[in-house]
């Protein structure tokens, strides 16, 4: 973007500028036309106004950004990103418009709670029987929806009463490989540590099996939900806490491995633009997502293939945070190392965290999700899978309202641990 700074105090003058430019570049290419609700709502109003952006309202310009959730799929899209000259980073806009708009209309107190993941896992965790038992309870759910804001049909990840950093301290049993074939630092995630155990376990699991050796470093949410309140200045503490835990560790020789999308994606993408320092671009330059570190061991000629179970037709699910990795479908490759027959998936979820759970947005949400469950029914797989928990609870919901059949969806890496018969 040219002249605008996700860092810096938003000059309004300029974004506005930098705004209708984007906007007319968007509207004579239209190649994300239908792509996601901003984009439909942005090419609609430019038409309302038969294509003059600056007759734009101010009302129409907050619905394209609230509208927004993130998701990246447009700057994979857009043949004007950067080195191009019309430097385009359409995600980058909303980011600080989000930004803007905080400062002038507030932070509802609903959207700063929905950012403290840690927070609300840890408590989430420690009274999991009471909380799961509340939110599973309609009467509950009404009164957060009117109070809060939070739709009484959305469904929630349950807490796990014991958290993935419990379980990784009270293990015994660890890869024996001496010395180890690798070394790994795992960045578990918020969601992971607290919610979607047995991601995290599967993890460990399967380094382990690999002969790789797996610590994992004192950590705190990515800062990913942050975005959705423009709130860099967060993922600024958040990068440098992370980066700072993690950096030792990669100076030792450990890899850093993600299982869930999101994560990934602010440390290899996110953190480097917003800090600009040399740990920052170490520990970017070696993080994967798990499923391409293991196919990074496969060309290497380092991953086991003693598969004992075959997982037959998988639909996959590629998240859209992966989509923006430019890593390719190391998912589906890793899948198909242990048998599964897979059909790709690329259509949104629609969840996005915080977003999809919010009153205003849910209904759209669920909507954006259908796509993805038509294509999933159309393959009639065995399996689906996704590599975003958050992602996979959407398509389970979405598939429950069309009354679709099958089983919950899983994680790729659930996937090849119980295709290579270990235990959950």
């Amino acid at each position: 973007m040219k002249g605008l700074s996700l860092i810096q105090p938003v000059d309004v003058k300029q974004l506005e500028k930098e705004t209708l430019r984007i906007y007319e570049v968007c509207d004579g290419c239209r190649r994300c036309f239908n792509l996601c609700p901003s984009f439909n709502t942005l090419l609609d109003r430019i038409d309302v106004y038969e294509g003059d952006v600056a007759k734009l309202t101010p009302s129409d310009h907050h619905q394209v950004v609230d509208e927004c959730y993130y998701c990246k799929l447009c700057f994979n899209h857009c043949p004007y990103t950067p080195p191009h000259h019309y430097e385009i980073d359409f995600p980058h806009l909303m980011v600080v418009w989000k930004k803007r708009l905080a400062a002038e209309r507030g932070v509802r107190w609903r959207d700063r709670l929905l950012t403290m993941t840690d927070m609300i896992g840890k408590l989430g965790s420690a009274t999991a029987s009471i909380t799961n038992g509340l939110l599973g309870s309609k009467f509950v759910r009404r009164i957060l929806d009117r109070v809060v804001g939070l739709h009484q049909d959305r469904r929630l990840l349950h807490f796990s009463r014991e958290t993935f950093p419990s379980w990784f301290g009270r293990r015994t049993t660890r890869s024996q490989a001496d010395p180890p074939v690798r070394k790994v630092a795992l960045f578990a995630s918020c969601l992971v540590n607290y919610q979607a155990t047995d991601v995290g376990k599967a993890t460990v699991q399967v380094l382990e099996k690999n002969g790789v050796q797996v610590v994992v470093p004192p950590q705190r949410c990515c800062g990913m939900p942050s975005f959705d309140i423009g709130d860099t200045q967060a993922i600024q503490q958040a990068a440098r806490s992370n980066v700072a835990s993690l950096h030792p560790w990669v100076l030792d020789g450990y890899d850093v491995v993600v299982p869930t999308a999101s994560c990934s994606l602010m440390l290899k993408r996110e953190y480097p633009e917003l800090q600009r320092d040399e740990q920052t671009k170490q520990v970017a330059e070696r993080t994967f997502d798990i499923c391409e570190y293991l196919m990074g061991m496969k060309k290497a000629g380092q991953l086991a293939t003693d598969f004992t179970m075959n997982p037959g037709r998988v639909a996959y699910q590629i998240p859209c945070h992966l989509r923006d990795q430019n890593i390719g479908f190391k998912s589906k490759e890793l899948m198909e190392c242990a048998g599964a027959q897979v059909e790709v998936i690329e259509q949104c979820s629609g969840h996005d965290g915080g977003w999809s759970a919010k009153t205003e947005f849910f209904h759209l949400s669920m909507k954006i999700a259908g796509k993805a469950v038509r294509a999933i029914e159309q393959t009639q797989p065995d399996l689906i899978a996704s590599d975003c928990p958050l992602a996979g609870l959407q398509l389970d919901q979405a598939r429950a309202s069309a009354r679709a059949s099958g089983t919950t969806v899983l994680h790729p890496i659930q996937v090849v641990r119980n295709a290579y018969g270990l235990s959950s």
